[in-house]
């Protein structure tokens, strides 16, 4: 039996739809991960994970599942009689785009080992024979497509076994022809216009041009130099444009194969942590030179600013969005910094065309991303960072406004309940450190806050109403009240006192704010306080008239 593991998870949107492979990946953990994430994405769908393990001595892939959930359970359908074909028939049919792109995850580890990508291979013939020697590697390759194409095609996998071999072999076969009928070209040692010139006397000027970048390519160590070089012949391309414009497609088509290699825009991109990653990868999609970044990362930034790269910007989308809806923080340990790059990243990639970040998938992606934030762990780290319990609901309502989607802010609005409930919570206000007023202005500031978010009305009138239960309880417990009639002031002075409490945001609108009013009606009604109104001695009658006025019309 051989060591070669991964695994594999399949997906299916509801009961009327069909299963399909949604990704395939070494790491067990990271599978159960994003199988999880898919079926809450998915709420009528079902997900289920297979453990595959080559066996080398019967040359077939042993399956087990690992995990299972949803409405229905996988079924695979095989016929035996089924001799479908796959997809990519002749070696021609490797060089499109979605093939090269199958190629790519397929031979993820050898293209890593040997730094090229499915291009460069696709135009070195001495590439593809090494991988022909390499026995193993291209057999696990074959046998991962073929389990896959097996399944949507429902035949049998040795059938497509063998017919990827034989698309293996004749594909390397034409490569070596090629070279033996002076189909390549070797590029000049002059620079890329040079070589663009020498491509009028070629029946395939893209497949010549290709060898020969693969070939210059050949000689460079590392990703970065590669995307340097690709990019830099980018502006000799525009310059020196044909007709066709064979210089434009055909970087544009390597530097797309060498982007979409996680490790290759990891390289070019740099950055310690996720989020740096995809804010640099972000600024390269809108063509600005990232800050403090590589050559690489700024000469690919300046290629992509001339328009002429669809493939390339197409890849790029294609990461963000991946690593949006994937399950990793951006900033594990940086909640706050989290919510500002999501906030950065959102205004940033609605201003790209529709066509290449669709509206409707830009607001699922930050859904999804929002979700992420939404974990129990991240909230209870995130809240553990702070003084005091009122600081943690401004902190939580301040989130608000950065999450997307209505069931994010309906979990966000949970959280609050749970905070605002909490005994620690109602200790703090009722017998807290400092001035009594500053801890009930705290629960008014969140009451504002609150009612002006975009929270649905259901939870704006529950959270509005709790906060206004737990102020209402701390002035009772800390006779807040009574300390205002306990001063040696005149009636009406205490009166005004306690119209300005709801006026100047220290007391909730509601049980509170009533209450205040209440007091205020009942001292302004006394015969002390009808006297100084009558004959206006204290001069504050329009100021309370005023109050009074603003009291009205939070009541109503």
């Amino acid at each position: 039996m051989s060591t070669d593991v991964h695994f594999e998870i399949y997906a299916k949107k509801n009961r009327k739809a069909g299963w399909y492979l949604f990704q395939a990946l070494p790491s067990r953990s990271e599978a159960l991960a994003i199988a999880k994430a898919q079926l809450v994405a998915m709420p009528k769908g079902s997900v289920r994970v297979t453990k595959e393990s080559y066996d080398d001595t019967q040359n077939t892939f042993l399956t087990v599942t690992i995990y299972e959930e949803g409405e229905e359970r996988h079924i695979r359908k095989t016929r035996a009689d089924n001799k479908m074909e796959p997809p990519c028939l002749t070696p021609d049919d490797l060089y499109a785009v979605h093939a090269r792109r199958t190629l790519g995850r397929a031979l993820a580890p050898w293209l890593r080992q040997n730094r090229v990508c499915a291009l460069e291979l696709l135009h070195r013939s001495d590439l593809a024979e090494k991988l022909s020697a390499a026995g193993h590697d291209r057999q696990h390759a074959v046998q991962k497509v073929a389990i896959a194409q097996a399944g949507a095609l429902e035949c049998s996998v040795q059938h497509i076994v063998r017919r990827l071999t034989e698309l293996a072999d004749a594909a390397t076969d034409q490569l070596r022809r090629a070279k033996q009928k002076n189909r390549t070209l070797d590029f000049n040692k002059r620079g890329f216009a040079k070589t663009l010139a020498a491509l009028e006397k070629y029946k395939e000027p893209g497949f010549a041009l290709s060898t020969a970048l693969a070939a210059r390519m050949s000689d460079l160590e590392n990703w970065g130099d590669k995307i340097s070089f690709l990019a830099s012949c980018v502006s000799d391309a525009i310059v020196e444009c044909a007709k066709d414009n064979t210089g434009l497609v055909v970087l544009d088509a390597f530097l797309a194969d060498i982007t979409a290699l996680p490790h290759a825009l990891n390289s070019c991109a740099g950055g310690e942590e996720n989020g740096d990653r995809l804010d640099r990868i972000t600024d390269i999609l809108c063509g600005k030179p990232p800050e403090s970044s590589s050559k690489s990362a700024r000469l690919l930034a300046i290629a992509i600013s001339s328009g002429k790269l669809p493939e390339t910007q197409s890849a790029l989308v294609t990461r963000l969005f991946r690593e949006l809806r994937g399950p990793r923080r951006l900033y594990p340990d940086r909640f706050q910094d989290e919510v500002a790059l999501n906030r950065s990243l959102a205004n940033r990639l609605v201003k790209l065309p529709e066509a290449l970040a669709p509206p409707d998938q830009l607001n699922e992606a930050f859904i999804i991303r929002s979700s992420r934030l939404l974990e129990s762990n991240s909230i209870e780290r995130l809240l553990s960072t702070k003084k005091t319990p009122g600081e943690q609901i401004l902190t939580l309502i301040s989130f608000e406004q950065s999450m997307v989607g209505e069931q994010n802010k309906q979990k966000l609005a949970a959280f609050l309940h749970a905070t605002i409930a909490a005994h620690k919570t109602e200790r703090w206000f009722c017998k807290g450190g400092g001035n009594t007023f500053q801890r009930l202005s705290v629960s008014a500031q969140a009451q504002k806050r609150v009612l002006a978010g975009n929270f649905c009305e259901e939870d704006k009138h529950s959270l509005s109403t709790s906060l206004d239960r737990l102020c209402h309880e701390a002035i009772k417990q800390s006779k807040a009240f009574e300390q205002i009639d306990g001063q040696n002031i005149a009636p009406i002075q205490k009166a005004i006192c306690y119209l300005k409490l709801p006026d100047q945001g220290l007391l909730t609108n509601g049980q509170c704010a009533h209450e205040a009013s209440r007091r205020a009606m009942k001292l302004l009604r006394t015969c002390g306080a009808r006297e100084a109104m009558s004959n206006d001695q204290s001069g504050n009658f329009k100021e309370l008239s005023d109050l009074l006025q603003r009291a009205k019309t939070r009541a109503a």
